[in-house]
């Protein structure tokens, strides 16, 4: 090190003066600590979400609440496009839960069918069943008390206590109407 110093001292020292044949440096003791790193999340911080629904722990219901199988008619179909008897599928399917006589479990005030719409990779996702045409149906629905059937599903709860969800639809056409089926990868 201290040979390296004195090269370097005398490549800076111009021509004119002498440089000094024996330089000598004190080495430092102390050692090097980095800084130690301040570590920041870059999402911010969840903030709990107030529901407004009352807790019912006690309406479990297992057999009205299966999907029911809800079919469109030829004739309630004719002169539909594909995104059309999507809609009135998912409208029928929703419509079963937004009933009087379905339990609280998972009984719905109120929902909308925000948007559907064809998925161009569709057909090469790893989705089951295949139907005859296939949709994405992004849907709304009101829920009424926790817990329900509802809150297994992936989305967002608005501060309304609406849950903002979609799903993959695979719809089948036979002789006598239309019928649809979720699809999961």
């Amino acid at each position: 090190m201290v040979a390296l110093v004195v090269i370097i001292l005398a490549s800076c020292v111009p021509a004119t003066e002498v440089a000094p044949t024996k330089t000598i440096v004190p080495l430092s003791t102390s050692t090097f600590t980095p800084p130690t790193p301040t570590i920041e999340s870059l999402q911010p911080l969840a903030t709990p979400t107030d529901f407004q629904l009352p807790f019912n722990d006690k309406n479990v219901e297992s057999e009205y609440c299966q999907y029911p199988l809800v079919k469109l008619s030829v004739s309630d179909a004719q002169g539909l496009s594909d995104d059309e008897i999507a809609v009135k599928l998912m409208d029928l399917h929703l419509a079963y839960f937004n009933a009087p006589q379905a339990p609280d479990w998972c009984r719905i005030d109120g929902y909308k069918i925000d948007k559907i719409y064809y998925d161009e990779r569709a057909p090469y996702l790893p989705l089951e069943p295949k139907g005859d045409f296939m949709r994405v149906v992004q849907y709304s629905i009101k829920l009424i008390q926790i817990p329900n059937m509802w809150m297994s599903l992936a989305g967002e709860i608005d501060h309304q206590n609406w849950l903002h969800t979609g799903a993959n639809l695979a719809i089948f056409h036979s002789t006598d109407g239309y019928t649809m089926k979720f699809a999961y990868p």
